[in-house]
């Protein structure tokens, strides 16, 4: 006899992304691992194409993994799979169908079963049912199905011993170039009111010899990204230090981990340590969420928002780590002016990315408890996002979605930063900048529409003679985006905004790029090109401003003309700027290496 096929099956937001639950599911069914398979595909699959490739399985059992962003799409999917695979026996696990699981399987008969919580007992006991060896459903723990006309539950799990986790990965096959997760902690120590992860309080540990013995796999295999999904990774600090100091010892010069963390937490021999990384090693997420002392209190949040600031100085003065810092709009207690007061408080730490977010209101969260007194109004659909509250209205949150959009677009691609920081001279505060570009955007038809990168810059710089600028203004505005445009790419032809070379000056460089081809003292891997190659793989260029001033400071500070080369084939691991090469005033090898 057969055996009978089980597919495990997520649908992600990107390809880039993979399912770590459905991969650890696998990896802990034992001797039953070979009935199981991982099917992976993304929202934006055509769902005709999925139910075929699924059909054509002929699987018993269909897991789905349920989040927000595709309880939708798993829907459709589900109801379909019913009509052309009667005998089919589909269940689901997740977040988004853990909370009320007997009130879901009433509103979608065409779903058997739910695995309530941490799955990776209770699915392995499936497993023993479905091949005959186990005596009922009813002695699972941790189930809610469906037996005729009744729906039936049992006991709780209980949280799982994280040693006896089985490592969810075997090989890199399929998994080429994505983000793979991993986690070291379950629960969390905050209560967060938002957060699905506050429900459980009693914070699991794997031990730092297992973690680090697993986390080989991925530094011996030169994976891309690791990105840890464990919430608040550093709140315990021994546990967070060995993680840190064990990849810092076995950097392989490729892998990047990411962290989500309370920045406030870090302590002084973590900055020690941050020191000794390279340039993207790691990066950190930190949740602020708001400043607004009332706001942090109304959702049970910890922090402490002086050391945070300060905290985040440092990480950004080392040049090396990539931090994002997050808000959330919609959250109690916080209106309008005050959203932007964080909003600008939270844009002053520097943040290598900035995330605006907007309140969710989950099942089974304490926020979903207290919507009635907040007067939470919400979709209906997930992902369940905030349309108004007592303090903030459904206009003044589309204009929140207005600047999120601007900054996306022109904070977070990294490819306007000496751009943005010129322009906020003239804006009395950051959120007045992204807000007044917003509707620039807004004015001009310019939000419906996708942009390239040549469009983004030439609608900002239109912005930008909105202002009033004066001759000189708009020279210096000029030179900046002109250093923003080429510190991404070499453009041939670039458009007629960006400041043009003069003859005199194009024949200066041709003059060094000469030299350097005979001498190589500035240039390094391009050995064996002529200067005319050259001319087009680098670009050259005098400067009157100080780059690096304003876009650390703000502050704009006039220097004597001097030449920048911009090297494409040497980038910062952080922005993937070019590297940028001061060659002095008169082009005479005066060298000395930027990290902006």
């Amino acid at each position: 006899m057969p055996e009978t096929k089980v597919l495990l099956t997520a649908i992600n937001a990107k390809y880039i992304h993979s399912n770590l639950a459905l991969y650890s599911l696998k990896a802990n069914a034992g001797k039953y691992e070979s009935m199981v398979a991982v099917c992976e595909y993304t929202i934006n699959h055509r769902r005709e194409e999925i139910l075929s490739r699924l059909y054509e399985e002929q699987p018993a059992v269909i897991g789905f993994s349920c989040y927000l962003w595709n309880l939708e799409y798993v829907l459709s999917l589900a109801v379909d799979l019913k009509k052309i695979l009667p005998g089919l026996m589909i269940f689901a696990g997740g977040p988004e169908v853990s909370y009320h699981p007997e009130e879901f399987l009433r509103k979608y008969s065409f779903f058997d079963m739910i695995i309530v919580g941490e799955g990776e007992k209770t699915f392995y006991d499936y497993l023993v049912w479905l091949a005959g060896e186990g005596r009922s459903l009813a002695d699972i723990d941790g189930l809610v199905y469906r037996e005729g006309e009744e729906i039936l539950r049992t006991r709780p799990r209980q949280p799982l011993d994280m040693e006896e986790l089985i490592f969810p990965y075997r090989s890199l096959a399929g998994l080429e170039n994505r983000i793979l997760y991993y986690e070291s902690i379950r629960g969390c120590p905050f209560s967060c009111s938002y957060c699905l992860s506050s429900i459980e309080k009693n914070v699991r540990l794997k031990s730092l010899e297992k973690t680090l013995r697993e986390l080989d796999f991925f530094l011996e295999r030169k994976v891309p990204q690791v990105k840890f999904v464990d919430r608040t990774f550093n709140c315990n600090h021994d546990h967070a230090y060995g993680v840190w100091k064990h990849i810092g010892e076995h950097d392989n010069g490729v892998t990047n981990f990411h962290f989500e963390i309370g920045g406030d937490l870090l302590k002084e021999e973590d900055f020690a340590l941050f020191q000794t990384f390279r340039p993207g090693l790691v990066q950190f997420e930190i949740g602020v969420q708001s400043t607004n002392p009332d706001t942090i209190q109304a959702i049970r949040r910890t922090m402490d928002l002086p050391k945070l600031r300060d905290n985040m100085e440092r990480v950004h003065r080392g040049h090396n780590i990539h931090a994002h810092l997050d808000l959330i709009a919609g959250l109690p207690h916080e209106g309008y002016e005050r959203f932007c007061q964080s909003f600008n408080e939270v844009y002053d730490m520097k943040p290598d990315q900035f995330q605006l977010g907007f309140l969710k209101v989950l099942d089974g969260s304490y926020m979903s408890e207290k919507k009635e007194e907040y007067g939470v109004v919400y979709g209906s659909m997930p992902p369940y996002e905030v349309f108004s509250t007592k303090w903030l209205s459904y206009g003044e949150l589309l204009q929140l979605k207005t600047v999120e959009e601007m900054v996306e677009v022109y904070y977070n691609s990294f490819q306007f930063a000496a751009s943005m920081s010129y322009l906020l001279r003239f804006f009395d505060t950051a959120f007045d900048m992204y807000r007044t570009l917003g509707e620039y955007y807004k004015r001009h038809g310019l939000l419906e529409r996708k942009h390239n990168r040549l469009e983004r810059y030439e609608i900002l710089w239109r912005f930008g003679e909105t202002l009033a600028l004066t001759e000189r203004q708009a020279e210096q505005f000029r030179e900046v985006v002109t250093y923003d445009f080429y510190s991404r790419d070499y453009v041939k032809n670039p458009p007629s905004y960006i400041r043009p070379r003069p003859e005199k000056m194009r024949e200066k460089i041709r003059d060094f790029l000469e030299r350097e081809c005979r001498e190589h003292r500035v240039i390094s891997g391009y050995e064996g090109m002529t200067a005319r190659q050259l001319y087009h793989l680098l670009y050259l260029d005098c400067f009157t401003l100080d780059m690096e001033i304003l876009m650390e400071t703000g502050r704009l500070e006039e220097k004597p003309p001097h030449y920048l080369m911009f090297d494409y084939r040497n980038r910062n691991p952080l922005n993937h700027s070019a590297e940028i090469i001061h060659l002095g005033e008169s082009l005479e090898y005066e060298r000395s290496d930027s990290t902006l």
